[in-house]
């Protein structure tokens, strides 16, 4: 299976995490309402509570966006919805909740964080999406978790995430989020690569299609634009510097 030419994979700018900015939080409703006014793709992030619920939120730890203390998955979906992102009104979406809300009106790219029961957790995914109508892709850097995926449902797009640079203190996750070297086996549809390390030619020369996370500035974007098929991105609007770029891919 490719990756279709009217794939939103090809066609339309992923703002990450929702277009974020003042009032408007990362994975907030806010941004994604911002996102699809814009036209934009949404991309987002999923992971459990302590109790099984599907939530959305980057950070294992949650002191970041809430000034709460603890870590995601040590909390209830009960003491999660409490909790407020970035000193606004806005809180952490369920993921259930947030395809009903969404409801194709934007298409999806979904990051599934690192997880230890991998398959449960594949599996709760694909259950909420079984029965959702828009356009959506999933993509993690864990590729035990794009296993999973394959295994259990290999018609929904995939992709890989990787950097040279991961911060892992594992060498062997260092080495395998550079290099990919399970991709002959997990057979990704796409490879989400960090900006930073572009260019990426062995994913070019193999075909691959290759999205590029996360631009941040008007000289990023017009300098990997060439070099892939679609950004990943926030703090500027793509479409505002295609004329510059003269790149339509």
């Amino acid at each position: 299976m490719t990756v279709p030419k009217d794939s939103f994979l090809r066609t339309t700018p992923v703002a990450h995490r929702g277009f974020h900015g003042k009032d408007a939080p990362e994975n907030s409703y806010a941004a994604f309402e911002r996102a699809i006014a814009l036209g934009y793709a949404i991309e987002t992030d999923v992971r459990l509570s302590s109790d099984g619920q599907l939530v959305l939120f980057h950070d294992d730890s949650l002191e970041r966006m809430t000034g709460e203390r603890g870590n995601v998955r040590e909390k209830t979906a009960e003491e999660l919805a409490q909790l407020r992102l970035g000193g606004t009104n806005e809180r952490i979406p369920f993921f259930s909740e947030f395809l009903e809300r969404i409801g194709g009106r934007a298409p999806l790219l979904i990051e599934l964080k690192d997880e230890p029961n991998r398959e449960e957790f594949v599996a709760k995914v694909l259950a909420a999406l079984k029965n959702y109508s828009g356009e959506f892709a999933l993509q993690s850097f864990d590729p035990r978790i794009l296993r999973q995926i394959k295994t259990q449902a290999p018609h929904i797009l995939r992709g890989q995430l990787a950097c040279k640079n991961s911060g892992q203190k594992s060498a062997f996750r260092r080495w395998a989020l550079r290099y990919m070297p399970l991709n002959f086996l997990n057979k990704p549809h796409f490879i989400s690569y960090c900006c930073s390390d572009l260019p990426y030619r062995r994913a070019k020369r193999r075909g691959t299609l290759l999205l590029c996370w996360t631009v941040r500035s008007a000289d990023e974007y017009l300098r990997v634009k060439p070099l892939v098929n679609n950004v990943i991105f926030e703090n500027i609007r793509p479409e505002q510097l295609y004329v510059t770029c003269g790149q339509h891919k």
